[in-house]
């Protein structure tokens, strides 16, 4: 695609040179007019490509929202993220809690605060320290969320970076829709912890005004018989990105211990 592209360009720029040539050329003589060079649109894949990279190396926010075909089951985590100083946080409500993941200067903390609401009956108060987190070891680039942009997930996953290179990965089908809506599809057979899961996928990215990835949204049904049972699923997520360059800032933590 990217050889395709650059063919087009340098055909472009060619002709261009061609007009210049024979129209300032002439000396009196008729002058010779090549025909205007009608340049392609780029493909799609391109032009997502296109978008992951304005999208990359700049703060936003985001709000992930993952929930169940029957829409019984509804995950929702909210945070922002600077990719230079690999500072940020993502929090997402529990019945008993708010899980909350820090990152600050490439350092994880994970901790969970009091819950937004009343406890629910069947929990007690006390089976979490609020407050406290568990540092891990080693420095981190990007925040964990959505299983650190593994397999499917990884096309919602919080770093809008890692959309084209998950796509990449399992060879994905992206095509446009006629207002600019991007739309990509792949399956995939088998993994390594369980050769006989499948999978179908398929999402729309949009893009803002500025060309950086504003909000995707995924299908994904899966389907296993590793257990000699047939077992599937579906489910649906959404990921949605703003506020481009926000300054972002992380607090220090008082209340620090190795994790677990």
């Amino acid at each position: 695609m990217i050889r395709t592209g650059y063919a087009l360009g340098v055909a472009g720029l060619a002709g261009a040179l061609a007009v210049g040539l024979t129209t300032g050329a002439g000396g009196g003589k008729e002058e010779q007019r090549q025909p205007p060079v009608v340049q392609a649109e780029p493909p799609a894949s391109l032009k997502l490509q296109k978008a992951a990279a304005a999208s990359d190396n700049i703060s936003y926010r985001m709000k992930l929202t993952m929930r169940s075909a029957d829409g019984r089951m509804v995950i929702e985590s909210e945070g922002a993220f600077d990719p230079m100083t690999a500072t940020g946080y993502v929090r997402r409500p529990q019945d008993d809690s708010v899980t909350v993941e820090l990152l600050i200067d490439g350092v994880r903390y994970m901790g969970a605060e009091p819950p937004l609401g009343p406890l629910p009956p069947d929990k007690t108060p006390g089976g979490e320290v609020y407050g406290r987190y568990g540092q891990h070891p080693g420095r981190f680039d990007r925040l964990s969320l959505a299983g650190n942009g593994m397999g499917a997930l990884g096309s919602t996953g919080p770093d809008p970076a890692t959309l084209f290179k998950a796509l990449q990965q399992v060879n994905a089908t992206v095509t446009q829709y006629p207002d600019g809506t991007l739309h990509f599809e792949y399956s995939t057979h088998g993994i390594p912890a369980d050769p006989t899961l499948e999978t179908r996928v398929s999402g729309d990215v949009i893009l803002n005004a500025d060309g950086r990835i504003a909000k995707v949204t995924m299908q994904d049904w899966w389907q296993s018989t590793i257990k000699r049972t047939v077992a599937s699923g579906q489910f649906c997520a959404t990921l949605e990105l703003s506020d481009y360059g926000v300054p972002i800032h992380v607090d220090r933590l008082k209340d620090v211990v190795p994790a677990n």
